[in-house]
């Protein structure tokens, strides 16, 4: 595929695009980190004259698959987002997520098509985010974010911020209140090539719902499941996301339907009640549903901690945010929560640990 843009700015120098492949082809021989040298590898593969770009899912909400996205597709999501932020020739654009999934990937072409002036900073789950000064445009995950914000000051000097990758917590959403920049968590996945809908949550009046990207519609099946139609997509993607549908342009996102848990005959997203536990309790878990002889599953809160917390006193303070049938029958404690590359929690393997652990107890 032919890519016709006047170039990309990174760190403050302009090149063409005869130029940028010229220098990503002499980087990536020398001796640097791996995780820059994919930056200028993927750099190269779509500057290619391949139609594609195949691109693996992250696996933690199913069996990984890899998607063969078209070159043309990722370019009209870009467009549609550097539209949406009105992002314009040389503005300051920071990479700090891994460029193996799809986020990462798309920063670089959103700087490619609106010529942002590229600077990256090696992924972690708590990035070096002082040495930039004004930011015009940056994607992070939840999980750097919460880690991050301590540096406040970086955060009010991001003009425009997208959070997603996984579910956001209340404490996350409270962080937001008193900064008045355009921060916004979005909703998307690999075969959408990054986000389609976007939600503001800056400021002391964020949205409510979901609102996609202009030209991009959704509908929900017999699931209430979510069913996107982008225009720069072949089919609609149907998903396995639960939400509920406001009009054809917005939604509320409830969880993922292969995630409820049916304890006792009652359905539980555990993404909702996560987010009403976060109310109350200010430690990192996740909720998860194991087998049980009489309800069927019951409701588990793994706790990522080293040692025990008084149980009783967090089951006092989830009794006053959730329904009886939704209190956690029982607490579970992980040193570590098993997260993906992307620092997402890997629900599967949360599960997967919590069994071998219940055997090793029999």
């Amino acid at each position: 595929m032919k890519i016709e843009f006047p170039g990309i700015i990174l760190r403050d120098r302009l090149y063409s695009i005869e130029d940028l492949q010229i220098h990503c082809e002499r980087l990536i021989k020398r001796n640097i980190p791996e995780w820059e040298r994919n930056i200028f590898t993927f750099i190269l593969d779509f500057l290619s004259d391949k139609d594609y770009v195949e691109q693996e899912s992250s696996g933690t909400t199913g069996e990984k698959k890899t998607y063969k996205l078209t070159k043309k597709a990722m370019i009209e999501s870009a467009k549609l987002t550097t539209a949406f932020f009105n992002l314009k020739f040389g503005q300051k654009a920071l990479l700090c997520l891994p460029i193996d999934y799809i986020a990462g990937k798309m920063m670089i072409v959103r700087a490619l098509v609106a010529g942002l002036n590229l600077f990256w900073e090696e992924p972690s789950s708590m990035p070096e985010l002082s040495n930039y000064g004004k930011i015009c445009f940056c994607a992070m995950v939840p999980f750097q974010v919460y880690n991050s914000f301590s540096n406040y000051e970086f955060f009010k000097n991001i003009d425009n911020l997208i959070i997603g990758g996984s579910e956001m917590r209340n404490e996350l959403f409270a962080m937001f209140r008193d900064i008045n920049n355009k921060t916004y968590e979005t909703y998307g996945m690999t075969e959408t090539c990054s986000h389609i809908a976007l939600r503001r949550i800056s400021g002391n009046d964020p949205e409510k719902y979901f609102t996609t990207l202009p030209g991009v519609s959704v509908e929900a099946d017999d699931r209430n499941c979510l069913i996107i139609n982008a225009p720069f997509l072949d089919s609609p993607v149907k998903t396995n996301d639960v939400v509920e549908i406001v009009n054809n342009n917005q939604f509320t996102w409830k969880g993922r339907f292969d995630n409820l848990i049916n304890s006792g005959g009652i359905k539980t997203n555990p993404e909702e009640l996560e987010m009403l536990i976060s109310e109350v309790i200010d430690l990192e878990f996740a909720v998860i549903g194991i087998p049980d002889e009489k309800l069927g599953q019951k409701i588990v809160l793994v706790v990522e901690s080293d040692r025990k917390h008084n149980e009783s006193e967090i089951i006092n303070l989830i009794s006053e945010v959730v329904e009886k049938e939704q209190v956690p029958k029982e607490i579970i404690y992980l040193e570590k929560l098993p997260r993906s590359s992307s620092y997402k929690i890997d629900r599967r393997r949360v599960f997967e640990i919590i069994s071998l652990k219940k055997e090793g107890e029999n």
